[in-house]
């Protein structure tokens, strides 16, 4: 079978095409499904060399173990909630105005500008975290949740500003024209017509900025103690000192990642067209 036919369609191509879909299916949800395996293992079958998969090895004692101590983990899903909805909804409510200034209103220089917003994710945190412990100790906003998800909002609103204004610079300026012919101003604009037909890109950018709140664990490691403790500090809280319980670990693990599993999919799609619209056409 000659290489032409390969290319231009065929069986052949496509069972290389369902083969490279499934291999790439198979290496993305492998870690997933670990973190399920393990949870379901008994400890010492989890940290026999290999690990002892036998059905016999199986058992539901890691969950009922963390929902029966549930008072750590309940606190750290509540924190993780009001700092991943706050920082969320903050950077919409900064992200969304500045795209827009920056996508059709008359700012110099504004392509520079974006590239500096979008450049401020290159700065390792490791940088800033003393200057940042220092600044929110002195203003004794340590161990406060709200605090660390106005830190959260320093990473979040550059990508959401990327984003959304990518979708802006595509919308048709012949919308805002007709608007401003029927005596709309600049802010009436955004607001009646073009935030309502940027659903999409304001979805994918609210579920990528909650998602990287949710999980994010260095900041949390410094800027709290116990009362604003997030999920991820709780789960690492079962690495002890002188022994990790992993099957325990992972059931946590497992409960603190069903809600971002479940915003993914019932926002799939809103996800998909908002990244491709934004990011596309940025």
């Amino acid at each position: 079978m000659s290489f032409a036919r390969l290319q231009h369609g065929g069986p052949l191509r496509q069972a290389f095409i369902a083969l490279g879909l499934a291999l790439f299916v198979l290496w993305s949800a492998a870690p997933v499904l670990w973190l399920v395996l393990s949870s379901l293992l008994e400890q010492k079958a989890l940290i026999a060399q290999p690990p002892d998969l036998s059905l016999v090895n199986f058992t539901f004692e890691n969950f009922s173990t963390v929902i029966g101590a549930a008072a750590a983990l309940g606190r750290g899903i509540v924190n993780s909630l009001i700092v991943a909805l706050f920082s969320t909804a903050l950077a919409l409510a900064l992200g969304a105005p500045a795209a827009y200034a920056l996508a059709r209103l008359s700012v110099p220089r504004a392509d520079a500008i974006s590239f500096l917003i979008l450049a401020t994710q290159m700065l390792p945190g490791i940088a800033i975290a003393i200057p940042l412990f220092i600044v929110i100790s002195r203003l004794g906003l340590i161990d406060n949740v709200l605090s660390l998800g106005s830190v959260y909002l320093s990473f979040n609103l550059p990508i959401v500003i990327w984003i959304l204004r990518g979708f802006f610079l595509g919308i048709p300026a012949g919308i805002e024209k007709a608007a401003a012919i029927d005596g709309a101003g600049t802010f009436a604009t955004f607001w009646h017509i073009v935030l309502p037909i940027s659903l999409p890109p304001l979805s994918a950018a609210a579920v990528f900025a909650f998602v990287e709140a949710w999980n994010e664990f260095f900041f949390a490691l410094i800027l709290t103690r116990q009362q604003a403790q997030t999920v991820p500090l709780v789960i690492a809280n079962f690495a002890g000192q002188y022994q990790t319980v992993f099957g325990q670990m992972m059931a946590a693990a497992v409960i603190s990642v069903a809600p971002v599993i479940l915003l993914a999919v019932l926002f799939r799609n809103q996800i998909i067209r908002g990244f491709a619209d934004g990011m596309m056409k940025g």
